[in-house]
């Protein structure tokens, strides 16, 4: 079989912690011995082993007392050039040189670490297939290594007048029951969930992440949640703020401090204002210094638009509806620039 294969199936290890290893990197691991897979592993949750020592352990654990044998000749196969820097846990590069493995094979360059180079004077064999796969698993980290900043995603549900904001109160949802489960993936992939005051006060949200699935693992952490508001004028009894997690709300230095008696359990974070409006400019800078790679904007038109006039949107995900919501309805887009976009990808 050829590497190819190999790292497709370390790839789809690295997938099992999507939800989980954030804000770390998501990456899966394989030791391959006479053309079959003999260990498994992957980034289970953000600050345990790597995906390479639970691929070893694995192998520990399967073979016992002839682990040795087992790996010496073993090729390993990692999504993600291995770690040369201690952090929550040793240098990986230092473990795998423990073991005689005949070739080590990285699916793509880690920027911040120089695994590749430390193992190769080493005496081993490196070969790095430079994976377009690899890289896309990680897409946020690397974003943030080149930009400084992190990547940002806008989920937008909009009528097929895009329209995103019903004329009436009666009505809450644009969308259905699919696209609602489909943004339950979003918000566990996120770092941040961010919202605005009106989305609060009017629709009542939770803003966490429910599924099931999801949850059920042990190693899941809800995404933290950050609202913007001008006035602090929110509804404090709202489930976006009595759900379990961490909420900061973001609003101006001149509301600093002023929660409501009782509300304990919530940050606050000041920003600078661009004319009547906070500003997304220093949000994003001060975000930037924390170890943040992926925000998810869920948030009506003013906010999506301050956002999305700087610039500061990667990835917009739109959910369209076939019906039309008429001319009173608001548009989904409140900036004041036009949108240009580039289709990545669609299904009906």
């Amino acid at each position: 079989m050829s590497d190819s294969f190999f790292i497709s199936e370390a790839i789809s290890l690295g997938l099992k912690g999507r939800f989980t290893a954030k804000p770390g990197v998501k990456v899966g691991c394989v030791i391959v011995k006479e053309n079959r897979i003999i260990g498994r592993g992957f980034y289970e949750k953000y600050g345990g082993s790597h995906a390479e020592i639970n691929a070893i352990n694995d192998v520990k654990e399967k073979y016992k007392k002839n682990y040795l044998s087992k790996l010496s000749g073993s090729d390993l196969f990692v999504t993600l050039e291995p770690c040369s820097k201690k952090g929550k846990t040793g240098a990986c590069v230092n473990e795998l040189k423990k073991y005689d493995f005949k070739r080590i094979v990285v699916g793509t360059k880690d920027p911040t670490q120089n695994g590749i180079n430390n193992l190769q004077s080493a005496g081993y064999e490196l070969k790095n297939l430079n994976n377009q796969q690899c890289q896309a698993l990680n897409e946020s980290f690397f974003h943030k290594v080149k930009s400084n900043k992190p990547f940002v995603r806008a989920k937008v549900a909009m009528s097929s007048d895009h329209k995103s904001v019903f004329a009436s109160k009666q009505r809450k949802w644009i969308t259905g029951i699919p696209a609602r489960n489909n943004v339950q993936t979003l918000r566990a992939e996120a770092d941040i969930i961010l919202t605005g005051a009106g989305t609060i006060n009017e629709d009542n949200p939770s803003m966490n992440v429910r599924s099931k699935k999801i949850i059920a693992n042990k190693n899941f952490v809800q995404p933290e949640r950050y609202v913007f508001s001008n006035s602090l004028n929110l509804n404090w009894s709202a489930p976006f703020f009595k759900l379990p997690g961490k909420k900061v709300v973001v609003t101006s230095k001149k509301n600093l401090p002023k929660l409501p008696q009782g509300i304990n359990d919530i940050s606050l974070m000041s920003l600078k204002k661009n004319s009547n409006s906070l500003s997304s400019e220093d949000f994003i800078k001060r975000i930037s210094k924390l170890n943040v790679n992926n925000i998810l904007i869920e948030a009506g038109p003013r906010l999506l638009g301050s956002f999305g006039d700087y610039g500061l949107i990667d990835e917009y995900i739109f959910y369209i509806s076939p019906e039309k919501l008429g001319t009173k309805a608001l548009h989904f887009y409140g900036g004041d620039k036009q949108l240009n976009f580039l289709i990545r990808s669609y299904s009906i």
